[in-house]
Protein backbone atom coordinates (compact mmCIF):
# COMPACT_ATOMS: atom_id res chain seq x y z
CA UNK A 1 0.00 0.00 0.00
CA UNK A 2 1.51 3.43 -1.03
CA UNK A 3 1.69 6.34 1.42
CA UNK A 4 -0.88 8.27 -0.10
CA UNK A 5 -3.26 5.27 0.17
CA UNK A 6 -2.32 4.33 3.64
CA UNK A 7 -3.13 8.29 4.29
CA UNK A 8 -6.39 8.10 2.62
CA UNK A 9 -7.40 4.93 4.23
CA UNK A 10 -7.00 5.84 7.82
CA UNK A 11 -7.21 9.78 7.38
CA UNK A 12 -3.45 9.61 8.61
CA UNK A 13 -1.97 13.21 9.70
CA UNK A 14 1.39 14.56 10.66
CA UNK A 15 2.30 16.43 13.51
CA UNK A 16 5.27 17.76 15.33
CA UNK A 17 9.28 17.71 13.50
CA UNK A 18 9.88 15.58 10.64
CA UNK A 19 10.49 11.54 11.58
CA UNK A 20 13.10 11.81 9.04
CA UNK A 21 15.16 14.53 10.11
CA UNK A 22 14.28 13.87 14.00
CA UNK A 23 16.19 11.43 16.30
CA UNK A 24 13.56 10.74 18.14
CA UNK A 25 10.86 8.51 17.90
CA UNK A 26 7.40 8.79 16.62
CA UNK A 27 4.42 8.41 18.84
CA UNK A 28 1.76 7.01 16.85
CA UNK A 29 -2.03 8.24 18.65
CA UNK A 30 -4.38 5.33 18.43
CA UNK A 31 -8.03 5.89 19.58
CA UNK A 32 -10.10 3.61 21.30
CA UNK A 33 -13.88 2.05 20.52
CA UNK A 34 -16.58 4.56 19.65
CA UNK A 35 -13.82 7.82 19.09
CA UNK A 36 -11.85 8.61 16.29
CA UNK A 37 -8.45 10.99 16.48
CA UNK A 38 -10.21 13.99 17.33
CA UNK A 39 -10.08 12.43 21.06
CA UNK A 40 -6.92 13.53 20.98
CA UNK A 41 -6.65 17.10 20.38
CA UNK A 42 -6.05 18.35 23.64
CA UNK A 43 -2.67 16.28 23.96
CA UNK A 44 -1.14 16.08 20.25
CA UNK A 45 -0.22 19.14 20.05
CA UNK A 46 1.99 19.02 23.38
CA UNK A 47 3.69 15.94 22.41
CA UNK A 48 4.73 17.41 19.02
CA UNK A 49 6.65 19.83 20.28
CA UNK A 50 9.16 17.29 21.15
CA UNK A 51 8.19 14.49 19.00
CA UNK A 52 6.98 13.52 15.66
CA UNK A 53 3.07 12.62 16.24
CA UNK A 54 0.63 9.85 13.57
CA UNK A 55 -2.77 10.38 14.23
CA UNK A 56 -5.32 8.10 12.37
CA UNK A 57 -9.03 6.82 12.31
CA UNK A 58 -8.85 3.10 12.56
CA UNK A 59 -11.18 1.53 10.12
CA UNK A 60 -14.55 2.48 10.13
CA UNK A 61 -14.29 5.25 12.35
CA UNK A 62 -14.10 8.86 11.98
CA UNK A 63 -13.08 10.07 7.96
CA UNK A 64 -11.46 6.63 7.50
CA UNK A 65 -12.05 5.48 4.08
CA UNK A 66 -15.82 3.87 4.64
CA UNK A 67 -15.52 1.88 1.29
CA UNK A 68 -12.68 -0.40 3.08
CA UNK A 69 -14.44 -1.48 6.05
CA UNK A 70 -15.70 -5.34 5.58
CA UNK A 71 -17.97 -6.08 8.51
CA UNK A 72 -17.12 -9.81 7.95
CA UNK A 73 -13.05 -8.94 8.68
CA UNK A 74 -13.29 -6.68 11.24
CA UNK A 75 -15.27 -9.02 14.38
CA UNK A 76 -12.19 -9.18 16.26
CA UNK A 77 -9.37 -7.37 17.41
CA UNK A 78 -6.97 -9.41 15.31
CA UNK A 79 -8.04 -6.83 11.93
CA UNK A 80 -7.13 -3.89 13.34
CA UNK A 81 -3.59 -4.93 14.52
CA UNK A 82 -3.28 -6.19 10.94
CA UNK A 83 -4.02 -2.10 10.16
CA UNK A 84 -1.18 -0.94 12.32
CA UNK A 85 1.18 -3.25 11.17
CA UNK A 86 0.72 -2.22 7.34
CA UNK A 87 0.56 1.30 8.65
CA UNK A 88 3.73 1.41 10.45
CA UNK A 89 5.47 -0.40 7.72
CA UNK A 90 4.05 1.68 5.01
CA UNK A 91 5.15 4.52 6.75
CA UNK A 92 8.67 3.02 7.17
CA UNK A 93 8.93 4.17 10.82
CA UNK A 94 11.89 3.17 12.82
CA UNK A 95 10.40 1.68 15.48
CA UNK A 96 7.53 3.92 16.96
CA UNK A 97 6.40 4.21 20.04
CA UNK A 98 2.48 3.61 20.09
CA UNK A 99 0.22 5.70 22.47
CA UNK A 100 -3.05 3.47 22.99
CA UNK A 101 -6.18 4.61 24.34
CA UNK A 102 -8.32 1.54 25.99
CA UNK A 103 -9.09 -1.41 23.44
CA UNK A 104 -5.75 0.11 21.05
CA UNK A 105 -3.40 -1.09 23.88
CA UNK A 106 -4.77 -4.45 23.12
CA UNK A 107 -4.70 -3.99 20.07
CA UNK A 108 -0.83 -2.94 20.21
CA UNK A 109 0.23 -5.16 21.87
CA UNK A 110 -1.26 -7.79 19.38
CA UNK A 111 0.45 -6.21 16.35
CA UNK A 112 3.62 -6.54 18.24
CA UNK A 113 3.37 -10.20 18.63
CA UNK A 114 2.31 -10.03 14.45
CA UNK A 115 5.66 -8.13 14.11
CA UNK A 116 8.36 -8.66 16.64
CA UNK A 117 9.94 -5.31 17.11
CA UNK A 118 7.29 -3.48 14.86
CA UNK A 119 7.48 -0.87 18.25
CA UNK A 120 9.71 0.15 20.73
CA UNK A 121 7.29 1.09 23.35
CA UNK A 122 3.80 0.50 24.12
CA UNK A 123 1.78 3.24 25.98
CA UNK A 124 -1.69 2.25 27.06
CA UNK A 125 -4.05 4.32 28.88
CA UNK A 126 -6.63 2.00 30.87
CA UNK A 127 -6.22 -0.97 28.48
CA UNK A 128 -7.66 -4.41 29.36
CA UNK A 129 -7.00 -7.82 28.23
CA UNK A 130 -10.73 -8.70 28.80
CA UNK A 131 -13.53 -6.95 29.86
CA UNK A 132 -15.87 -9.53 31.51
CA UNK A 133 -15.65 -11.50 34.88
CA UNK A 134 -14.25 -14.37 34.69
CA UNK A 135 -14.50 -15.74 38.35
CA UNK A 136 -13.34 -16.54 40.44
CA UNK A 137 -9.75 -15.75 39.39
CA UNK A 138 -10.26 -12.52 37.31
CA UNK A 139 -12.08 -8.94 37.52
CA UNK A 140 -12.80 -7.53 34.38
CA UNK A 141 -15.36 -5.14 35.97
CA UNK A 142 -18.31 -6.39 33.56
CA UNK A 143 -20.95 -9.34 33.52
CA UNK A 144 -21.56 -10.89 29.90
CA UNK A 145 -25.14 -9.77 30.72
CA UNK A 146 -23.77 -6.24 31.09
CA UNK A 147 -22.23 -6.13 27.32
CA UNK A 148 -25.06 -7.62 25.99
CA UNK A 149 -27.39 -5.25 27.08
CA UNK A 150 -25.60 -3.03 26.47
CA UNK A 151 -25.04 -3.60 22.64
CA UNK A 152 -28.69 -3.96 22.52
CA UNK A 153 -29.22 -0.87 23.74
CA UNK A 154 -26.98 0.45 20.85
CA UNK A 155 -28.45 -1.80 18.28
CA UNK A 156 -32.24 -0.28 19.39
CA UNK A 157 -31.56 3.59 20.34
CA UNK A 158 -28.14 5.13 19.60
CA UNK A 159 -28.95 7.90 20.93
CA UNK A 160 -30.01 7.05 24.27
CA UNK A 161 -26.74 4.73 24.55
CA UNK A 162 -24.59 7.26 23.99
CA UNK A 163 -26.06 9.98 26.32
CA UNK A 164 -26.14 7.28 29.05
CA UNK A 165 -22.49 6.41 28.23
CA UNK A 166 -20.81 9.55 27.76
CA UNK A 167 -21.19 10.83 31.28
CA UNK A 168 -20.37 7.62 33.15
CA UNK A 169 -16.97 6.58 31.60
CA UNK A 170 -16.30 10.95 31.42
CA UNK A 171 -16.56 10.60 35.31
CA UNK A 172 -15.83 13.95 35.95
CA UNK A 173 -19.22 15.51 37.49
CA UNK A 174 -17.69 19.16 37.46
CA UNK A 175 -16.93 19.43 33.84
CA UNK A 176 -20.19 18.27 32.24
CA UNK A 177 -18.76 20.07 28.68
CA UNK A 178 -16.84 17.15 28.11
CA UNK A 179 -19.32 14.80 28.94
CA UNK A 180 -21.15 16.81 26.06
CA UNK A 181 -18.42 16.50 23.56
CA UNK A 182 -17.87 12.81 24.15
CA UNK A 183 -21.48 11.66 23.80
CA UNK A 184 -21.52 14.02 20.27
CA UNK A 185 -18.47 11.56 19.61
CA UNK A 186 -20.32 9.05 19.75
CA UNK A 187 -23.01 10.35 17.97
CA UNK A 188 -20.58 11.04 14.95
CA UNK A 189 -19.55 7.52 14.53
CA UNK A 190 -21.77 5.17 12.89
CA UNK A 191 -24.16 3.06 14.69
CA UNK A 192 -23.63 -0.49 12.75
CA UNK A 193 -19.66 0.55 12.78
CA UNK A 194 -19.59 1.05 16.28
CA UNK A 195 -22.06 -1.87 17.06
CA UNK A 196 -19.79 -4.30 15.56
CA UNK A 197 -16.54 -2.57 16.92
CA UNK A 198 -18.19 -2.68 20.79
CA UNK A 199 -18.74 -6.25 20.28
CA UNK A 200 -14.93 -6.81 18.88
CA UNK A 201 -14.12 -5.37 22.08
CA UNK A 202 -15.85 -6.74 24.88
CA UNK A 203 -16.46 -10.16 24.03
CA UNK A 204 -12.31 -9.57 23.35
CA UNK A 205 -10.25 -11.89 25.56
CA UNK A 206 -6.35 -11.86 24.88
CA UNK A 207 -5.15 -13.45 28.30
CA UNK A 208 -3.09 -15.97 26.95
CA UNK A 209 -1.33 -13.76 24.53
CA UNK A 210 -0.22 -11.31 27.17
CA UNK A 211 2.83 -13.72 28.34
CA UNK A 212 3.98 -13.46 24.69
CA UNK A 213 4.51 -9.61 24.86
CA UNK A 214 8.37 -8.79 25.28
CA UNK A 215 7.38 -5.05 24.04
CA UNK A 216 7.86 -2.68 26.92
CA UNK A 217 4.91 -1.45 28.20
CA UNK A 218 4.28 1.35 30.38
CA UNK A 219 0.29 1.43 31.37
CA UNK A 220 -1.52 5.00 32.15
CA UNK A 221 -4.47 4.67 34.84
CA UNK A 222 -7.12 6.32 36.69
CA UNK A 223 -9.06 5.44 39.81
CA UNK A 224 -12.62 5.63 39.49
CA UNK A 225 -12.46 4.00 35.95
CA UNK A 226 -15.57 2.42 35.40
CA UNK A 227 -14.26 0.61 32.28
CA UNK A 228 -11.10 -0.75 33.56
CA UNK A 229 -11.30 -1.05 37.30
CA UNK A 230 -7.98 -1.45 39.35
CA UNK A 231 -7.54 -4.89 39.18
CA UNK A 232 -7.40 -5.41 35.47
CA UNK A 233 -4.43 -2.87 36.02
CA UNK A 234 -2.85 -5.40 38.87
CA UNK A 235 -3.73 -8.45 36.52
CA UNK A 236 -2.04 -6.79 33.33
CA UNK A 237 1.17 -6.24 35.63
CA UNK A 238 1.75 -9.38 36.44
CA UNK A 239 0.69 -11.25 32.95
CA UNK A 240 2.76 -8.80 31.29
CA UNK A 241 7.19 -9.92 30.88
CA UNK A 242 7.96 -6.36 30.29
CA UNK A 243 5.28 -3.61 32.05
CA UNK A 244 5.45 -0.68 34.42
CA UNK A 245 2.53 1.19 35.26
CA UNK A 246 1.57 5.12 36.52
CA UNK A 247 -1.29 6.14 37.90
CA UNK A 248 -2.46 9.66 36.82
CA UNK A 249 -3.62 12.39 38.87
CA UNK A 250 -7.40 12.18 37.31
CA UNK A 251 -10.35 10.04 36.95
CA UNK A 252 -12.54 8.23 34.39
CA UNK A 253 -12.03 6.16 31.31
CA UNK A 254 -10.71 9.69 29.48
CA UNK A 255 -8.01 11.36 31.20
CA UNK A 256 -6.32 12.78 27.67
CA UNK A 257 -9.73 14.47 27.28
CA UNK A 258 -9.89 15.88 31.13
CA UNK A 259 -6.52 16.16 32.27
CA UNK A 260 -4.66 16.42 29.09
CA UNK A 261 -1.66 18.27 30.45
CA UNK A 262 -1.28 15.48 33.02
CA UNK A 263 -1.42 12.74 30.51
CA UNK A 264 0.91 14.26 28.10
CA UNK A 265 3.67 14.97 30.88
CA UNK A 266 3.00 10.69 31.86
CA UNK A 267 3.76 10.24 28.35
CA UNK A 268 7.00 12.23 27.78
CA UNK A 269 8.32 11.31 31.17
CA UNK A 270 7.53 7.66 30.01
CA UNK A 271 8.71 7.41 26.51
CA UNK A 272 11.57 5.26 25.74
CA UNK A 273 14.38 6.92 23.74
CA UNK A 274 16.89 4.70 23.23
CA UNK A 275 16.62 1.62 20.74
Amino acid sequence: MTPVNITKRYNLRRLGPSAEHSNRPTLILAHGFGCDQQIWSAVAPILAEEYPVVLFDHMGCGQSERSAYDPERYTDLSAYADDLVSLVQSLELEQPILVGHSVSGAIGWLASLKAPRLFRQVIAIGPSPRYINDPPAYVGGFEARDVEEMIDLMERNHFEWAGYLAPMVMSNGDLPALADELRQTFLNADPDISRRFAQSTFMSDIRKDLPNVTVPTLILYCDEDVIVPTDVVTYLQQALPNCAVRKLNASGHYPHMSHPDEVAQAVLEGVLVAA
